[in-house]
């Protein structure tokens, strides 16, 4: 981003942050804020100013206006002294925040063969999951959580309530490894056993599905949908889907579904009991678990002290609103629609690169070195992602 480039972005985050509404976290001023502008370093080099606070939220809202930063951030925790260093703060208590990133659900290898709409109805599927273990294994309530898009590839959600703010690290991680079934028995789950067939007889040994607490009975449902789905699609449909699985090939699979379409069997699996015949039957339940496991980033679960963006601040690397999102609006949000904040103006740009995005219903593609008259929108998408300089 080069200097023109960079008054331009900055000059139409200022107009955001004279006109919107900053939604303010409760006890803003105890928490620690921390701020990277637009300014020499940036992008380059992204420097924090942290250890600021304000001691009203007009105070705080003036900061946003002068300064209209890049990205804007407040601490999880409450503290005594909130601009002190880390060690004379006086911690008082955190929200207890979960982040869910594309990174967290596709590898870094598999990222770039991804566009960025489909990691973001990715990420979208894996938040609604956690939104789930929350409601229903956690017991908290839908005006418990706020769910927040954070203004790129991913979303926060934030737990207020006096319950979780004492937690401490170990109790924080102890969160996440419920939520990513780390620990989990398996064998718990997939008994091994003797089992009375339908017909009367006491069968060779078979596998017994028990759904033994939440997670048992997310997987019991899991496995069982797995093996209707490959017994009743077409068997190249089966076979794909089966080599999903590490270490599953085209003979294997084929095995599994000959096994799995048998009318006998069919009837077990309603049961909840899998043939002794099927082969790689570990390899299968390791692949159910990982597909239903949650992925939050666990050290910042865990991190008692960090930092997290301000909702409806804005995003310097994508220019879309860290927007705050109903649970129940949520399955309908779409972020390349309802986070984006700036007009349809047109502004001329040059492209840096090949790049292209759908956002507000439009498609828009860009070749290098390409002049191009582009909503305002867009253009900033661009320029913050680094793709179009201001021309």
């Amino acid at each position: 981003m080069n200097e023109k480039t960079k008054r331009f972005v900055r000059s139409k985050f200022e107009e955001y942050y004279r006109r919107a509404k900053i939604e303010i976290p409760r006890e803003s001023w105890m928490r620690e804020w921390g701020f990277v502008l637009f300014d020499q370093y940036f992008p380059e080099k992204m420097v924090m100013r942290r250890h600021k606070s304000f001691a009203t939220s007009k105070d705080l809202v003036n900061y946003l206006r002068e300064n209209a930063p890049a990205h804007a951030y407040h601490s999880a925790a409450i503290y005594k002294y909130p601009s002190a260093t880390m060690a004379n703060k006086g911690w008082l208590g955190a929200d207890l925040i979960f982040d869910l990133d594309a990174d967290h659900v596709i590898s870094e290898a598999e990222l770039s063969k991804y566009s960025y709409e489909d990691l973001l109805i990715l990420v979208k599927k894996e938040t609604m999951k956690l939104v789930h273990f929350l409601l229903d294994d956690f017991g908290f309530r839908a005006d418990d959580i706020e769910l927040v898009f954070s203004g790129s590839r991913g979303y926060h959600l934030h737990i207020k309530t006096e319950e979780v703010r004492g937690l401490g690290s170990r109790e924080r991680r102890e969160i996440v490894d419920y939520l990513t079934a780390a620990g989990l028995d398996m064998d718990r789950i997939f008994v091994k056993g003797k089992i009375r067939t339908l017909d009367g007889c006491v069968g060779k040994e078979s596998t017994l599905l028990k759904p033994i607490g939440s997670w048992g009975k997310r997987l019991y449902r899991e496995t069982i949908d797995f093996f209707q789905k490959i017994s009743e699609v077409e068997e190249d449909e089966a076979v794909e889907e089966l080599r999903k699985i590490k270490g599953i090939g085209d003979k294997r699979a084929r095995e599994i579904i000959r096994i799995a379409k048998e009318e006998k069997q069919k009837e077990e699996i309603k049961r909840g009991i899998l043939s002794p015949d099927i082969p790689m039957l570990e390899k299968i339940r390791d692949h159910l678990k990982a597909k239903i496991k949650d992925t939050p980033d666990e050290p910042v679960t865990s991190d008692i002290k960090r930092l997290i963006r301000l909702p409806t601040s804005l995003h310097g690397k994508s220019s879309l609103e860290v927007k705050p999102v109903r649970i129940e609006a949520f399955k309908d949000f779409d972020p390349l629609e309802d986070a984006v904040v700036f007009g349809d103006s047109p502004v001329e740009i040059s492209a840096a690169r090949n790049s292209s995005i759908e956002m507000k219903g439009e498609r828009y593609e860009v070749e290098a070195s390409e002049i191009a008259s582009l909503p305002e929108h867009v253009a900033l998408y661009f320029m913050c992602k680094g793709a179009a300089e201001i021309k």
